[in-house]
């Protein structure tokens, strides 16, 4: 990754970074205005050692373009791709939000009067990427922005594909995609598919409505196995004021 303890503050001679606002074993995430276009945007610097592993600009940038084609209201609009000397880079959409993770935090869990029309935008953008032809790989809630007026967006389209084409020995630690929320297939190292990210949005909409994750482990290992043997301890035990229906479709999407 780009050392973070070493300022940056232009990339591609274009965008002017301004802060960092996050940061994850793959990438920082920067606020940043273009320059060009005079307009603020994110980015997205990953890992400088990526930039230097065969194919990987290729497929990131076919990745890149094939995200750039997504155009719908509860998705961020991929805006840019570039290689710079501190690395391979995305710009996207500058979002004024927090993510659903930190929301979850914020409020314990979600009502079903406020949480279900937020799955039903997330579930609207899946559904427009899969009939596109493009499964996200790694839908947690850390890529879903909520805005104060409840507006989604789910961001990262084709990263977490694009980095599983890196050769095995060269991610030995790494799991593409994230294990609290990874589809037992997709666990197994098996070609993901739209039911993985629908698998993946049932853990979140767990999540969201109890304020607990489905299962947890102290080993990658372990939460694996529970993801693919175990049933959830159903969403009205934890909280009884979970719709029994919605408990149902949530059990059924992670059955």
């Amino acid at each position: 990754m780009a050392d973070e303890n070493v300022p940056i503050h232009h990339l591609g001679n274009r965008y002017r970074l301004i802060h960092q606002v996050g940061k994850g074993g793959m990438a920082l995430v920067y606020e940043a205005y273009d320059q060009m276009l005079e307009r603020p945007v994110a980015i997205k610097l990953l890992r400088q050692d990526f930039s230097e592993i065969q194919g990987f600009r290729d497929r990131f940038k076919q990745e890149a373009k094939s995200a750039a084609n997504l155009t719908h209201p509860n998705i961020v609009t991929v805006h840019d791709f570039g290689i710079d000397p501190h690395g391979i880079f995305i710009v996207m959409e500058f979002m004024v939000g927090k993510d659903l993770k930190f929301r979850i935090r914020e409020n314990g869990f979600y009502s079903a009067n406020e949480g279900i029309p937020l799955m039903i935008q997330a579930c609207n953008a899946l559904g427009y990427a899969h009939r596109a032809g493009i499964i996200h790989c790694d839908v947690k809630p850390q890529n879903m922005i909520v805005s104060d007026d409840h507006r989604l967006k789910i961001t990262d389209f084709g990263i977490a594909r694009a980095l599983s084409s890196i050769n095995d020995e060269n991610k030995p630690d790494v799991i593409w995609g994230s294990p609290q929320y990874l589809s037992p297939e997709q666990a197994l190292g098996e070609q993901p598919s739209p039911a993985s990210d629908v698998y993946s949005l049932g853990v979140v909409m767990y999540e969201m409505f109890t304020g607990k994750l489905p299962f947890n482990a102290k080993t990658t290992d372990e939460l694996i196995q529970l993801h693919q043997t175990q049933p959830p301890i159903p969403p009205r035990q934890i909280n009884p004021e979970c719709p029994p229906e919605l408990e149902q479709i949530i059990l059924k999407i992670l059955s």
